[in-house]
């Protein structure tokens, strides 16, 4: 499968591998350790030879169960943003943690003439993965852009994105798929009524 990164930032991209999120029945990008593993490799967090390190192991499904729940949390707090709302002080308590536990391990590695925090290759490449998404929700969390996150206004999209349009008035995830859905809406329900 290959998945969509249009939220303009990591960990969005992360809880938009829901679709229709809240729905009854949401479509679930990620079912398995496997799919986990994928979408970490599309979104550059692993390497070559960490992934067929990976794929050799067993289904890790203590990370992927992290992972899910990591999402969940994500969801939570930056749906809440992108219609102009705080978090839940649980959920932003909740997600503290998390981010307290990234950076923890996280060391100091010099890129240039200055120095970037990164975790240790030994670090196990799932773990690191998600620690990634967690630093980028945070960046994103305490940054004016947290101010244009917006949820897609597509009527069964629940995908995030920050929206950096000139005049901040961006509606959809992608105007190619939600934007032209909901222009063949509007176009068939104004011929419908003229008929």
């Amino acid at each position: 499968m290959d998945y969509e990164f249009l939220a303009g930032n990591l960990a969005l991209d992360f809880t938009n591998t829901v679709h229709s999120h809240g729905l009854a029945d949401p479509r679930d990008d990620l079912k398995t350790a496997d799919d986990l593993i994928d979408w970490a490799s599309q979104a550059g967090l692993l390497r070559e030879g960490e992934i067929r390190q990976l794929r050799k192991a067993p289904p890790d499904e203590a990370h992927f169960r992290q992972a899910l729940a990591l999402r969940e949390l994500l969801y939570a707090i930056f749906s809440r943003a992108g219609i102009g709302r705080k978090p839940d002080s649980e959920k932003l308590k909740a997600f503290q943690g998390s981010y307290q536990n990234a950076i923890r391990h996280a060391e100091f590695h010099p890129v240039g003439d200055h120095y970037q925090l990164a975790w240790p290759t030994v670090t196990s490449p799932l773990d690191r993965a998600l620690w990634q998404i967690t630093r980028s929700a945070a960046e994103l969390l305490t940054s004016e852009a947290l101010t244009h996150v917006r949820q897609c206004s597509g009527e069964t999209c629940s995908w995030l994105f920050v929206d950096t349009s000139r005049n901040g008035r961006r509606r959809w995830c992608d105007m190619r798929a939600c934007g032209n859905r909901a222009k063949v809406r509007r176009f068939r329900l104004r011929s419908n009524l003229q008929t």
